[in-house]
């Protein structure tokens, strides 16, 4: 990939600039605030978009420090290109509110997708952080050997890893372990439901199987009674009563009082008879008059004989008639009694009977209700039985949760597995090219860089481990770029890339800065070398080295 030219819309201090570059080394040279960092950003922008910020984080990104504050609906730049032999022309709005990008093949007028990928496919399927871990080299900035020794360390270990998204592989496998961790607590929340809700499901199942218990026996000895007493004809016997007990008030109210009617017209008494003999003994003295009156027949004159006698047969005649008729009345009010009696008590008993019904309704209707709830509890613990065996077996979620755990397991693995062999695969090749680009950048002074089993950096020079902290921090930072070129030869297989060094050759003295310049022609890559000073032009003139020099003057 070559960049041909950059055309500058509004971008930080540049605006209306346009940048022509060529094949090979181009050195952006200028002071301090003449915009070579604005370049440099704007072209990694560029190849590989720009993001606003979220929340704290928007204030001071990349996006933020370039907006134009005068207008920033007019954020944006182009860039031309080639890849191969096609050439590109590529078109970007970076205003969040208006983020737009435009793709076309010059040679035959197709436009391409940059959302789709198409842009990401031209520049070999590297991502923007994979690229900023390789080829975009900054100066490594004030570090001391110590602290440049713990970037080494740090950068070597990220490539070994196989890293081409931004994302360490113990960072992926940390950020697996956590979901992992995540949803095993998830799940053990779930689980601890889960028991807590079969809990109280046994119990209201243990509680509705006492309470159906309960009302089934209650069924049952109330249905025993109905058997036993025969209930079921209890209306038939009370109806057959009622109209029998009707049948006999008509029959004897009239017969009752006729005969106290008479008896109280015959005696002239308001009260009720009471049981008497009078009359016979009435008789009986008559009689006995009659008898005395025979045995002084002699004594008398026949006239007063049949006059007395006549008199005490007539009085005995007329007192037991009288008499009898009295106890034929007293017998009939008597029956008449006895009958109001048993009236009384058939009412009485009616009475029962309807007392003995209407709570007989009363407990049918009880029965009903003991019935309906006894179905109703029934078909609550066959569903409470169906959601006991529904909460002993995992819910879908909770199964597919299951699964994501061991997923998420397997992925760690896998993912160390891969990065295992990754680093097995590429080791020899990653350290041959590190130590060819350390012995060029030092002249064959050090043999080869390379990173133990325990991560810790190892540097050979004729056979022999030098300690890393004892090395300069200019001889450290060749070794540093020495390894971001070798990675990045590594992941840019498909396309090759330009390489970005803003300011890295700070720490160089003239003969390391003249090797690695010399190191640099020799590539085939597009090289931007942005620096504030002219010690790498003149290295460039006075190893006659072809270089395409770009002076940006400094804004006031």
């Amino acid at each position: 990939m070559q960049i041909k030219e950059a055309d500058i819309f509004q971008f930080g201090k540049l605006q209306n600039k346009n940048i022509s570059f060529e094949p090979g080394m181009n050195v952006i040279y200028g002071k301090n605030e003449a915009g070579k960092s604005t370049l440099h950003s704007f072209l990694c922008a560029m190849l590989f978009g720009m993001e606003k910020g979220r929340g704290r984080s928007s204030v001071t990104d990349a996006y933020s420090q370039y907006e134009p504050w005068h207008a920033p609906s007019f954020y944006a730049g182009a860039l031309k290109f080639t890849v191969g032999q096609q050439k590109f022309y590529l078109e970007r709005n970076f205003y969040s509110k208006e983020k737009t990008d435009y793709l076309r093949n010059e040679l035959d007028g197709e436009e391409l997708s940059v959302g789709f990928g198409d842009l990401t496919m031209l520049l070999g399927g590297v991502s923007k952080d994979s690229y900023a871990s390789t080829y975009d080299i900054t100066q490594a900035g004030a570090a001391t050997g110590n602290q440049m020794v713990k970037i080494l360390a740090e950068y070597l270990a990220q490539a070994s890893d196989g890293s081409d998204s931004g994302v360490t592989v113990a960072e992926a496998a940390a950020s697996l372990n956590a979901r992992k961790r995540e949803l095993q607590q998830e799940q053990r929340r779930a689980d601890e439901e889960r028991e807590a809700r079969l809990k109280e499901l046994r119990l209201e199942k243990e509680l509705l199987e006492q309470e159906c218990e309960g009302i089934r026996e209650s069924i049952e000895k109330y249905e025993a009674m109905q058997r036993e007493f025969g209930t079921g004809s209890s209306m038939e016997n009370i109806s057959r009563n009622s109209r029998e007990n009707q049948e006999y008030e008509a029959h004897y109210a009239d017969d009752e009082s006729g005969i106290h009617a008479r008896y109280h017209e015959q005696t002239g008494s308001t009260e009720d008879w009471q049981p008497e003999k009078t009359g016979y003994i009435l008789s009986f003295f008559a009689i006995l008059i009659a008898i005395i009156l025979f045995g002084f027949k002699v004594y008398i004159t026949p006239a007063l004989f049949w006059t007395g006698e006549l008199a005490a047969l007539a009085i005995a005649l007329f007192s037991a008639i009288r008499q009898y008729k009295k106890n034929q009345n007293r017998a009939k009010l008597q029956a008449a009694s006895m009958q109001a009696e048993q009236l009384r008590k058939l009412r009485e008993q009616e009475v029962m009977e309807a007392q003995m019904q209407q709570k007989k309704r009363l407990a049918d209707q009880m029965l009903t209700e003991w019935k309906d709830s006894l179905w109703e509890k029934e078909n609550r613990l066959f569903n409470l039985e169906e959601e006991i065996t529904r909460q002993g077996v995992q819910s879908w979620a909770e199964h597919q949760r299951a699964e994501d755990i061991q997923a998420l397991e397997l992925a760690a693995q896998e993912i160390t597995r891969i990065s295992q062999s990754f680093y097995e695969d590429m080791q020899d090749e990653l350290n041959a090219e590190i130590s060819r680009y350390v012995s060029l950048f030092t002249a064959g002074a050090y043999d080869s860089v390379r990173l133990d089993e325990q991560g810790q950096l190892q540097i050979l020079t004729e056979g022999r481990e030098v300690r890393p902290e004892l090395l300069s921090c200019g001889t450290l930072e060749q070794i540093y770029l020495a390894l971001r070129l070798a990675v990045g030869k590594v992941v840019t297989k498909e396309e090759t890339l330009p390489i970005l060094l803003d300011e890295a050759f700070a720490m160089y003295d003239d003969d390391r800065l003249a090797q690695t310049l010399q190191t640099l022609s020799t590539l085939q890559n597009q090289i931007f070398l942005f620096t504030c000073q002219k010690r790498e032009v003149e290295m460039l003139k006075k190893m006659k080295l072809d270089y395409n020099l770009i002076e940006m003057e400094a804004y006031h």
